[in-house]
């Protein structure tokens, strides 16, 4: 031990932290104080280094040396044990060779892969897979209503259903893996040169003419210059492992919250699609699954836990905005539709990341590729196969019109009744997502453009605009939840839920109008709003047991938690706080907390109103559930 200039003791060689990452070591006894502040754990001065526990999968194969010779690898199907018959089996592809003689000079260098055909042949059932999908199984049994069907199958049934599936879940594992390794544009544009049809087979996992396909594929992945994706060649990629996080963490909950209204546009992400999206949407599913595992994690979580998962999200989000800002400064690719998707992906991420507002300057940026497309309703019309994605950014931009200041709104299209008739056109699509009635979703539409022309009208228009807003109240009013409530087994669910739409949008237009004197603020008038706020409350509290409430709740706890400064009753506020916890935990998402934060900003002020609660662009708020 040696000592310092002032006297106190330290170690006599750096710790092993501070040497791996190359620092000056302070070696401050009994442990560093530098490696706690990289949120890294010193391991202390031994004069051996402290064995490292590293995860399984965490490790990559080093790089084979120079001289040796480049190997041919080959999946062969396996010829024993069980697998499931997912896809009809076609010969093993026979190694590679080059169809015109002068080729095999140019592509002598690289590694020749072929793919034994089917893929999902290659992983082997695990008793980890069993338990897995019986873990998975028992959690869908627990309803009755789901559990008939296996209740009518007997033991032998019981077992060959749960191999079968635990077989499907782990191919569909490795799948991605292999893709990643085999299905980059370099060697896919090889399999088209030499003609290989079942390498071509093996990647499209169809053998219905896939060497077309397959051309068609490189053709679109040429125009719209996606890299060749060297880089993911890696098993332990960050994107597999994100498009996994995604389809058994992620996607099951969605589904299991669709129950009501099944979303067509919801599917497991294609492991196999990866080489044909672009950067931007790599780096944007990595930043979504992220940012949902870390804020689906218990309270008290490790903070070092959480902040090394914040500097992944603030990486991988960079490398998706350099990504985009690539596309968009090339002409060719500038209004495509995968930047329209890459754009609208991001922007949906960075709503259930919504701690800094960022996504408003992608809405505004999204507008004005939409007008290069000739419109709302011109894209629609000659991209179809936008409809999807372009419903979110209609949800996206009605909510954030709404809770949100009025100088703040974004209009998708310029006259309202021809907006109206876009969303009306694309309502199917967009239900599933809010589960609201078409009516009262077209009313808060035509509150938010009225909020904005009041805003911006004179005082001689003033009394079209009172006239206009009790119209819009009246109509809300007339809503009868009853007779809109889909008949069947769930109608009594269907009921509370029209309810509450009702309560939350009579609200929204009562509040948000009252600040702008559209509405008076008679002792009726607000007679009115109390009830309504009391109607709301109580069916909120009764819906507790619905699962789909979960994803459509931050809409009407907003306008609640705004009726709420009207009155100083804490029990109201804390319940609203305590579901938006619950919410961002379940979601996966910080929405609910950005919203909590607006709400106890607004009600310290103690300035009731609409305009007090959501007075600057940062109170911009966007129910993540909902998109």
């Amino acid at each position: 031990m040696q000592e310092a200039g002032n006297g106190e003791r330290i170690a006599d060689r750096q710790c092993w932290e501070c040497l791996k990452r190359r620092l000056v070591c302070d070696r401050t006894l009994p442990l560093c104080k530098k490696c706690p502040k990289a949120g890294k754990e010193c391991p202390g001065y031994n004069e051996q280094k402290p064995l490292q526990w590293l995860e399984p999968g965490k490790v990559s194969l080093r790089p084979r040396k120079r001289n040796s010779p480049p190997k041919k690898f080959t999946f062969r199907p396996r010829t024993s044990g069980t697998s499931a018959a997912i896809v009809a089996s076609v010969p093993v592809a026979a190694p590679c060779e080059p169809s015109e003689p002068g080729l095999a000079e140019s592509i002598s260098q690289e590694p020749c892969l072929t793919l034994a055909y089917p893929l999902f042949e290659r992983s082997p059932i695990t008793s980890e897979a069993i338990e897995l999908y019986e873990s998975h199984l028992a959690s869908l049994l627990v309803q009755e209503d789901k559990a008939a069907w296996w209740h009518d199958l007997d033991v032998e049934n019981r077992v060959k259903h749960i191999t079968v599936m635990a077989t499907e879940a782990a191919a569909a594992s490795g799948v991605g893996e292999r893709i990643m390794r085999i299905g980059n544009q370099d060697q896919i544009k090889e399999v088209v040169e030499r003609g290989q049809y079942w390498e071509a087979a093996s990647l499209l996992q169809s053998n219905r003419d896939p060497l077309a396909k397959i051309q068609r594929l490189l053709r679109v992945m040429q125009a719209n210059k996606l890299p060749s994706y060297d880089f993911l060649s890696d098993e332990t990629c960050e994107v597999v492992h994100a498009v996994n996080y995604f389809n058994t963490r992620i996607y099951p909950y969605i589904k299991e919250t669709d129950a009501l209204a099944p979303n067509p546009a919801i599917i497991r992400f294609p492991v196999w699609a990866l080489h044909v999206l672009p950067p931007a949407v790599h780096y944007t599913t990595v930043c979504l699954s992220i940012n949902h595992y870390m804020h689906s994690l218990p309270p008290g979580s490790s903070r070092m836990v959480i902040g090394e998962q914040r500097l992944k999200i603030y990486n991988y989000r960079g490398l998706a905005i350099r990504a985009l800002n690539g596309s968009i400064a090339r002409k060719e690719t500038r209004s495509s539709d995968l930047t329209i998707t890459s754009i609208l992906m991001f922007m949906a991420m960075e709503v259930h990341d919504s701690r800094d507002g960022d996504w408003r300057s992608h809405a505004d940026g999204m507008k004005q590729l939409i007008d290069i497309r000739g419109g709302f309703e011109s894209l629609l019309r000659t991209a179809p196969h936008l409809t999807s994605a372009l419903v979110v950014f209609v949800i996206i931009v009605t909510f954030s019109n709404t809770l949100g200041p009025v100088s703040h709104q974004l209009s998708i299209t310029g006259p309202l009744e021809q907006h109206i008739k876009e969303v009306e056109k694309v309502y199917s699509l967009v239900f599933p997502y809010t589960l609201c009635p078409v009516t009262l979703f077209i009313d808060i539409i035509r509150i938010n453009r009225l909020r904005q022309d009041v805003a911006l009208s004179s005082f001689a228009d003033q009394y079209q605009h009172s006239l206009n807003a009790q119209n819009i109240l009246a109509r809300i009013e007339g809503f009868i939840p009853g007779d809109w409530a889909q008949a069947g087994e769930n109608q009594d669910d269907w009921q509370l839920i029209g309810s509450i739409y009702q309560s939350a949008t009579a609200l929204y237009c009562i509040l948000s109008l009252q600040a702008l004197v559209a509405l008076p603020a008679s002792t009726e008038m607000n007679s009115t709003r109390t009830d309504h706020a009391k109607h709301l409350l109580e069916n909120m509290k009764a819906a507790l047991h619905l699962k789909q409430l979960k994803k459509i709740a931050m809409f009407p706890l907003c306008v609640l938690g705004v009726e709420a400064g009207y009155h100083d009753q804490q029990r109201t506020r804390l319940w609203i706080e305590r579901q938006l916890e619950g919410h961002a935990r379940l979601l996966g998402t910080s929405s609910p907390l950005k919203a909590r934060a607006v709400l106890r900003r607004y009600w310290r002020r103690k300035r009731p109103g609409w305009n007090e609660c959501f007075d600057e662009p940062f109170t911009i708020l966007v129910p993540a559930g909902a998109c």
